[in-house]
């Protein structure tokens, strides 16, 4: 027979305020809790202790220096692009409802007018991926809203820009995608938008902005890149999807937040004020711009996730690798972060003079991430700072430099913390820095075969793209 104090300590360990503390203490740490999409009222306490205990086993595991995979999903796509010289195939996690879902876009045929590619939404929250939405669309261009409660999920240009939702309760996935908005006519490359606005580009890499409701009138973002001369123009840009020389001012990057939008270009970061449009202003100037002390190779960035989220305009974090003179990129990566304002006024409109992020990013850490010429490269930023990416750090495990990929990571030190964001703005102690044998190792490919990754970090999950057109999504929660 239990004894009376073995039954009260078992009642205190099934006690609803226990596991809601417990719960509440690790999201103040800003721990990602995996599954939590809802109140923590909505919970049971048992319910509470399961999210608790998978929450520390994730954070035990992902910030380790060998995290263990706990789970692996494969996605085969039925691509073509090896033989018919299409781009590899690309992805991207988002969540939508508490689901869970894989973008995916691959190529799949080359027509005389035009490419053909495969647009699918695969649901990978069961124990298979399973294919939800299903569409084929032309050239390849596929914007994700990032806004969580956006009529509008995700955008395509196949001419025509379209506005996609995912129907849930469509009887198969050929009608899993349907269409809120059509664009007619529209020629410049859709790359960002929300329910309210459209963001194109034009072949002469110039921005416009549209609102939908009245989508014929353009307004210009009017970059000041041409006024600055970088230190040198001329980098061999090299990326997974495609090698080419990019000229001075590209759009790598395009975020709509709130009242403004941020562009991050090869040569520099602007922001602009989009409150009150006015479709007879032919431009909008940039209220902050910043400059890099590098041209861009490449760059991710995400939004960064706290709890309580209480701010419209959350920090961003920006994972970057700067060019070179030399035919391969530098082997570092930069981790900046775009903080918010504590000055920033939300009941008067934005102005240079009112403005909702700091006027310029600061480097949080740098971390060696080497890679070899020709090899193949790519990185990704989760939303509580941790960087993942593929380099060509392969001695320690095969004994040799000259082959190999490895998948590596670093997690950033107490993310979303207020007086780590405030010393950041006040440029307080020195940047972290990381050498490649310091990095967290998530796996090694012998044979070079790794194309693309991407992290949802929230869940713990980081997927690997492969030449073949496979998927894999690993877990670590």
């Amino acid at each position: 027979m239990a004894s009376p104090d073995s039954i009260d300590l078992l009642k205190i360990s099934q006690s609803r305020i226990v596991w809601r503390s417990m719960i509440t203490s690790m999201a103040e740490q800003q721990l990602p809790i995996p599954g939590l999409y809802q109140s923590f009222d909505s919970f049971q306490p048992r319910e509470l202790e399961d999210l608790a205990r998978k929450t520390w086993l994730l954070h035990r595991n992902w910030t380790s220096g060998s995290p263990v995979i706990t789970k692996t999903l494969s996605i085969k796509l039925d691509t073509k692009w090896s033989q018919e010289g299409g781009p590899p195939p690309t992805f991207e996690f988002f969540t939508r409802q508490g689901r869970q879902h894989l973008l995916t876009l691959s190529f799949r045929s080359r027509t005389p007018v035009h490419p053909l590619f495969d647009l699918q939404c695969w649901d990978i929250g069961g124990s298979s991926p399973r294919c939800i939405a299903h569409r084929h669309v032309n050239y390849g261009w596929v914007v994700v809203n990032k806004s969580p409660d956006s009529l509008a999920e995700l955008a395509i240009q196949s001419p025509d820009i379209e506005l996609l939702r995912i129907e849930y309760s469509a009887e198969n996935a050929e009608s899993g995608f349907s269409t809120i908005v059509k664009l007619p006519s529209r020629t410049a490359r859709l790359v960002a938008f929300n329910d309210s606005v459209v963001v194109t580009r034009n072949h002469h890499r110039q921005l416009f902005i549209s609102p939908l409701e009245n989508s014929d009138s353009q307004i210009e973002l009017q970059s000041q890149e041409a006024l600055v001369r970088p230190p040198w123009i001329d980098v061999h840009f090299k990326t997974i999807e495609t090698q080419k020389h990019p000229q001075r001012g590209d759009v790598l990057e395009v975020e709509i937040q709130s009242e403004v939008v941020i562009i991050i270009r090869q040569t520099g970061l602007e922001i602009f004020s989009i409150r009150d449009l006015d479709i007879n202003q032919p431009t909008i100037n940039p209220i902050v711009r910043h400059l890099w002390q590098w041209s861009l190779d490449s760059v991710s960035i995400s939004r960064q996730l706290t709890w309580p989220q209480t701010s419209e305009y959350p920090t961003f974090n920006i994972l970057v690798r700067f060019g070179s003179r030399l035919p391969w990129p530098v082997n570092l990566l930069h981790h900046f972060v775009l903080l918010p304002n504590a000055g920033f006024d939300p009941n008067l409109p934005v102005s240079p003079n009112n403005i909702p992020y700091s006027d310029t990013v600061v480097m949080r850490r740098s971390i060696g991430a080497p890679i070899r010429l020709f090899a193949k490269y790519h990185m990704g930023i989760g939303s509580r700072g941790t960087a993942i990416w593929i380099d060509s750090h392969t001695e320690d495990y095969f004994g040799r430099g000259d082959l190999g990929q490895r998948l590596a990571g670093s997690s950033a030190r107490r993310t979303g913390d207020a007086e780590v964001d405030q010393s950041l703005q006040q440029d307080e102690g020195p940047t972290e820095m990381e050498s490649s044998v310091d990095s967290a190792v998530f796996g090694y490919n012998e044979n070079e075969l790794w194309t693309r990754v991407a992290v949802e970090e929230e869940m713990g999950r980081v997927a690997v793209g492969f030449l073949d057109g496979n998927i894999e999504i690993r877990e670590y929660a």
